[in-house]
């Protein structure tokens, strides 16, 4: 499978998706946008006008990615997509009551079971500029696996797109 490329040492990587398979593309864009740290970026290339990317893209990342058009079809459209520095994903440490019901938690509150039948865990990787009510209206009717104290924001998003458990089943 294709991959991003860096045609030299100094330039951007590009991800030509123009040679992926279509069901394959928005996985490995995804994740690409994910392995972004502030202030590096890459080119996209498409056969077509990727502007419906732009959205999913807003909605997992919000601010934490920036979005320019290079080249604009008809033949070719090339977006560079990029995290800006000072971009990087927070954390959010929040309390699950055992009937699923969520409030944010102390920054330092103790991760694990609190004795209430509760217990704190912490959302990683929350995109820059993620608004908390946002990630507690994902984490609502979650009840972690004993031991599970961490959450990927991303997981989060899975169990909100299908999956049942936010993928922490496997």
């Amino acid at each position: 499978m294709p991959t991003i490329t860096s045609p030299s040492a100094q330039a951007e990587p590009v991800l030509d998706l123009r040679a992926i398979p279509p069901y394959q593309r928005h996985q490995l864009i995804f994740q690409s946008v994910q392995d972004l740290t502030p202030g590096a970026g890459f080119s996209l290339v498409n056969d077509h006008d990727p502007r419906p990317l732009h959205h999913q893209l807003l909605s997992l990342f919000g601010a934490g990615f920036s979005w320019e058009y290079l080249q604009q079809g008809p033949e070719v459209w090339q977006v560079r997509i990029a995290r800006p520095e000072g971009a990087a994903a927070t954390s959010l440490r929040v309390r699950i009551d055992r009937n699923g019901d969520v409030a944010v938690a102390a920054a330092d509150a103790r991760l694990g079971p609190d004795g209430s039948g509760a217990s704190v865990c912490e959302v990683t990787d929350v995109p820059p500029g993620t608004p908390e009510a946002d990630v507690l209206a994902l984490l609502q009717g979650v009840i972690p696996p004993a031991g599970v104290v961490g959450i990927a924001y991303e997981r989060l998003l899975a169990r909100r797109n299908g999956s049942c458990c936010g993928g922490m089943c496997g």
